[in-house]
């Protein structure tokens, strides 16, 4: 009977067990495989204009699963063929984060939700393109979202939710009623070129990030800038924005003046240099909650470290030692009894 009772014992242990695991592992590689599903497209996908037509193209979302709470987007044209006028933050979100700026062949501009209670989900306008036809061309001419573009997703950290971008293109013919343009003189190009852009310093956060602890409600967000700059940070998701000036080291800081709520927040640093180029910089970090302390400690009885694995197996095996001992009360005092009988 003993054994009988040792083998169901054993059953249970061996048998339930790896099922529990597989589940739990199947469950994170689902999360793991819905997380990174949004798309960008420039649009509408192919137009045909003429020299100096003026025209739109939007930048549309499709999030996919993800709540998006900023998008920083930078899109590349020919600067020989088109002219970029204006870039505007479109219907999907009411936040600039880093106002929009152009110049020869690029076009930048970083927007956000209007709060991270309220995020973006389904599909959409990102912003607003306005152009300027400058030359016939030969084959369509490409304009494209560029590999630095990024998407933060509502509890995705740091991570980029961006899959795939669509360009679009554009064909640009000679109007009849004008006249060939006179090529420009190659010196007064040259004059009229501006002089290169004086290299300013990266926009960095260095703390706190998405690998470090659990922090307090109010963290002290640190980073890097060119000296005497002005920082713009927004913070998700217990909304707020301020601006903080980096000082003669290039160092920043800020202290948020509302508690943050509990779990994971994201935040938006964004800098425009001397030249009037926007820079970003994203982090990700986790507010303790109320039954967690800095560092790893906790005020529960259960403990948090160890994998959902650990937990498991440490449960079974103190289920099985209850069950051996109320069925087998004897099984321990067996040898004393039977010295004290001889």
């Amino acid at each position: 009977m003993k054994k009988i009772w040792l083998l169901v014992v054993s059953l249970l242990i061996f048998g339930i067990l790896p099922a529990l695991i597989y589940l739990v592992g199947q469950r994170q590689e689902l999360r793991n495989k819905a997380a990174p599903a949004t798309t960008l497209a420039v649009t509408p996908a192919s137009l045909a204009k003429k020299m100096g037509d003026t025209f739109t193209m939007e930048v549309t979302i499709d999030t996919g699963e993800n709540q998006v709470v900023a998008a920083e987007l930078h899109l590349t044209y020919d600067p020989t063929k088109l002219e970029a006028q204006s870039i505007n933050n479109g219907t999907l979100f009411s936040n600039i984060l880093a106002s929009g700026t152009v110049e020869a062949g690029a076009a930048s501009i970083t927007v956000g939700a209007s709060n991270a209670k309220e995020p973006v989900k389904g599909t959409g306008t990102v912003a607003v393109i306005r152009f300027t036809a400058l030359a016939k061309t030969d084959s369509p001419t490409a304009v494209k979202l560029a590999s630095n573009t990024f998407v933060g997703g509502l509890g995705e950290g740091a991570v980029n939710v961006l899959v795939s971008t669509t360009p679009a293109t554009v064909t640009i013919t000679q109007d009849p009623a004008q006249s060939t343009p006179t090529p420009t003189p190659i010196a007064t190009i040259s004059a009229q070129t501006p002089p290169p852009a004086t290299p300013s310093a990266t926009l960095v956060i260095v703390s706190p990030t998405s690998e470090g602890a659990p922090t307090v409600d109010k963290p002290v967000i640190r980073g890097k800038a060119a000296p005497g700059t002005t920082v713009t940070i927004t913070i998700y998701s217990t909304p707020q924005t301020a601006t903080v000036t980096a000082d003669s080291s290039g160092n920043w800081s800020y202290t948020p003046d509302t508690p943050l709520e509990s779990g994971p927040h994201n935040v938006v640093a964004s800098v425009t240099d001397q030249n009037g180029q926007t820079q970003t910089a994203t982090t990700a970090f986790v507010v303790a909650s109320s039954e967690k302390a800095i560092g790893g400690a906790t005020e529960s009885a259960i403990p948090v470290s160890g994998t959902v694995e650990t937990t498991l197996l440490l449960l079974l095996l103190g289920s099985a030692c209850i069950v051996f001992g109320l069925f087998f009360p004897h099984w321990s005092h067996g040898t004393h009894e039977t010295h004290g009988d001889h």
